[in-house]
């Protein structure tokens, strides 16, 4: 069962994906509007994004400013860099496939990206 402290903490989680993917989306939109290729640009998006997601992680959602940065930033990196593959793996295949345009595709993949590395997170990066 979903116990209240799972809920409260992916409610967290929420609030700082939504601060990182709107830094991920304000970037990326701005850079493919500068005429930067997409996946380009959609990594400076998510690079940007990266440092606001650790540290908000790292302190808001799960609470882990115990466990040093030597022992959660590496585990960080191997999640982020996992969720920035699949995201941009979907990305780019959704943008060949797909009619729909790529700010709707970016979000669509920042949202399933987002629900993937919660667990990710709470298992192996944010875990004492």
């Amino acid at each position: 069962m979903f116990s209240s402290h799972l809920f409260f903490q992916f409610l967290r989680f929420g609030v700082i994906g939504l601060l990182a993917a709107l830094t991920h989306y304000a970037l990326a939109m701005l850079f493919i509007h500068q005429q930067m290729n997409i996946a380009a640009a959609n990594l400076w998006g998510f690079l940007s994004a990266f440092w606001v997601s650790y540290f908000g992680h790292r302190i808001f959602t799960f609470n882990a400013v115990q466990i040093s940065h030597r022992r959660t930033l590496p585990k960080f990196i191997i999640v982020a860099v996992t969720g920035f593959i699949f995201n941009e793996t979907m990305l780019i295949t959704l943008h060949h496939f797909t009619p729909y345009s790529i700010s709707i595709l970016l979000i669509i993949t920042i949202i399933i990206t987002s629900l993937f590395t919660f667990f990710l997170n709470r298992i192996f990066a944010f875990n004492p």
